[in-house]
């Protein structure tokens, strides 16, 4: 469309109006906001998105939008009328669509007052002028931020922000928000941005409630309704926050400023947008440590109650040596650390995560799938732990020698000791199950889970033995046959894909330890929230009703060889009834804890379950967060961060919180 533009200063102003069509409609910006979601100039009952009628419409220019943001925040600019309506319910600002180009020909400002002609358009929810002719009447004002105030009858977040879309605003105490996503790569959208909820933290719906239940579907839209984006006009550099940029420096008291899940935001000023079903302030004043309220300050160890023995868990974010000198995986892969310098940061976080840890007996997931010689992953890793402990807390490790790989992935599963402490009496690997079902459109039917090592030990104190089974269960993000023939790639119950597989792996593996005597401790990362199917299955059903129906995946086999493998579940699945009433015991004592941050929910996907029989010696079991709070730009790698500084610390040593339990046997 040709446009017909005049940018010009007040006093040329007559020269142009000659050719203006004075039948257009003057309306102003609160009439064609309106009171609701939707502008009362386009019916979109009708599923019509852009108005009849043509409207003159006049404003203050707030900011600049020079150029697009990713394929969803047009070129354009924020204007606000000068003196309101006095109606709360109505906003006083709106976006104008135009290319960038013709905004850098049409020279405008911040603080012009324009005359905007066009035609109203709801996009995908975002109310917005699409401009055919600007006429810049004068220069110099200005429009100061309003607070951004909650009414009472107001539902809800979203509400409040419709009411001031497209219009200059300061966050404030009144309306309480804290990060719930902190600053990082946006799945949605594809640049980095942070996420604010209303008061708390976003719990995953399954955590707290039975999937697919109508609490947690309620849940679901309670976090949608009541989210807010702070972004930038402009991508984000690598390794910096644009309307942060004392973030990551360091203080005079060698401290540097950072910021993490749960802290509260105040003070920040930015124009109100939208895109993708969600409201999102464009931060214009740079924030401040002050501007944030440590409402989940860091901590130097886990704050654990002491006992007899601490049992961990550690997710090592894929720690691969293989590409600096150590012994190659299956799959001659490198998951981890591309360069040396990424591999000595990865290294010392990890080192001084584990020492920090204390725990007599630490069970690693991530870690390279290459052996236990000198130069695997595992002995590095331990090596490294050692030289910093006296001996009496150094650690061991123990393997099946019979095997040089764990599985045929590049990833695996290992487990630490303090043999001061204990004595190991038996090593056993649990062959999990895998899935070798008819392909089913891109879904092949060839699935895999790592196996199990669990360990027995003897602890030289009180004589008990303990077995520690540590586990990896398939992820939530590759498919498996159930996601694509009858789920049809739709994550209907918040589930992720692959839950009947892990349902399937969750009953193998308290079958298979149901063979070994005595106290023991399923540990790692399931990979599920405290509510899912496999959880259930492994700890109880008293939160799900009698009807509901726990599904194990179909063509599910134990052992990777055809000619000895033997069935787990057949071609129609099974419906599994049973629980075998392991212990959460960090939810039991502490219902609120998360140690993992996902598209803006916490929640739990690694546990310590414990058998029934270790509930009295139970002293403690906490998370430990410094991972899941903490923002990616401070993990190890270099792709996306510049060159920002990388810290030694233990914060963001890996994606997956670690989890300790303190035991008492005496």
């Amino acid at each position: 469309m040709k446009y017909k533009y005049a940018a010009i200063a007040a006093l040329c102003l007559p020269a142009v109006m000659s050719n203006y069509v004075f039948a257009n409609k003057h309306q102003s910006i609160m009439a064609i906001q309106g009171e609701s979601f939707h502008s009362p100039m386009v019916n979109v009952d009708k599923k019509k998105y852009q108005s009849d009628k043509t409207y003159q419409v006049v404003g203050i220019i707030t900011v600049l939008q020079s150029k697009k943001l990713g394929r969803d925040i047009p070129a354009g600019f924020y204007m606000q009328d000068s003196k309101g309506d006095s109606n709360p319910r109505t906003s006083d600002g709106i976006f104008v669509a135009i290319t960038a180009s013709e905004l850098k020909d049409l020279k405008l400002q911040s603080g012009d007052k324009v005359t905007v002609t066009g035609k109203v358009k709801e996009a995908y929810g975002w109310t917005q002028l699409a401009a055919t002719k600007i006429n810049v009447q004068s220069r110099g004002h200005a429009i100061k931020p309003t607070n951004l105030v909650s009414l009472a009858s107001d539902k809800s977040l979203k509400e409040t922000l419709e009411r001031y879309e497209g219009m200059r605003v300061t966050l404030t105490p009144s309306t309480p928000l804290v990060i719930s996503r902190n600053f990082g790569f946006d799945r949605r959208v594809k640049r980095n941005n942070l996420a604010l909820s209303v008061n708390t933290v976003n719990a995953q719906p399954n955590q707290h409630y039975a999937p697919n239940s109508k609490e947690s579907l309620l849940h679901a839209k309670h976090i949608a309704d009541n989210e807010l984006i702070l972004e930038s006009f402009n991508r984000a550099p690598a390794g910096t926050i644009p309307w942060y940029p004392s973030f990551a420096q360091m203080q005079s008291n060698n401290q540097y400023n950072y910021m993490r899940i749960g802290d509260g935001v105040s003070q920040l000023s930015g124009v109100v947008g939208y895109s993708h079903k969600s409201y999102r302030l464009f931060v214009e004043s740079n924030a401040t440590s002050d501007n944030f309220k440590k409402n989940n300050p860091r901590t130097d160890s886990p704050k654990i109650k002491a006992g007899e023995i601490k049992v961990a868990t550690f997710n090592v974010l894929n720690y691969f040596n293989s590409p600096f000198g150590g012994d190659q995986n299956p799959l001659k892969q490198n998951r981890g650390a591309k360069t040396q310098a990424e591999f000595e940061v990865q290294r010392t976080k990890i080192v001084n995560a584990i020492i920090a840890l204390d725990a007599d007996i630490v069970g690693l997931m991530e870690i390279e799938n290459n052996g236990v010689s000198e130069k695997s992953a595992l002995v590095d890793l331990v090596t490294h732990v050692n030289k910093q402990l006296p001996m009496d807390k150094q650690y061991s490790f123990s393997s099946d020698k019979n095997r040089k790989f764990n599985g045929t992935g590049a990833i695996t599963s290992q487990v630490i000791y303090r043999a001061k402490k204990m004595s190991l009496t038996a090593f056993t690997i649990i062959d999990m199950p895998l899935q070798d079902a008819p392909a089913s459109g891109k879904e092949n039917g060839k699935n895999f889970m790592r196996n199990a090592i669990t360990p027995t030990f003897k602890l030289k104190g009180s004589g008990q033995e303990l077995t520690v089974s540590v586990n990896h269960f398939k992820s939530k993000g590759s498919t498996c046959w159930e996601d694509v023939a009858l789920q049809h790639n739709k994550n209907i119950d918040n589930q992720g894909s692959c839950e009947q597989f892990r349902v399937s792996g969750a009953y193998h593996l308290a079958q298979e330890l149901t063979k070994i005597k005595g106290h023991k401790l399923i540990i790692g990362d399931l990979n599920s929230y405290a509510l899912e199917d496999p959880i259930s299955v492994l700890t109880n059903r008293k939160h799900l009703d009698k009807a509901y129906k726990i599904t194990a995946a179909r063509d599910t086999f134990i052992g990777s060889n055809k000619t000895d493998r033997r069935a787990l579940h057949g071609n129609k699945g099974a419906i599994i009834n049973q629980s075998f009433g392991y212990l959460n015991t960090v939810r039991d004592r502490h219902p609120d804890a998360f140690g993992y941050s996902f598209s803006n929910v916490v929640g739990t996907l690694d546990y310590i379950l414990a058998s029934a029989s270790l509930e009295k010696y139970i002293v403690d079991a906490v998370e430990w967060n410094i991972n899941s709070p903490e923002t990616t730009l401070f993990e190890y790698g270099r792709k996306y961060t510049g060159e920002m500084k990388k810290f030694n610390d233990v914060y963001r040593s890996s994606d997956h919180d670690p989890i300790i339990i303190s035991l008492s046997f005496n």
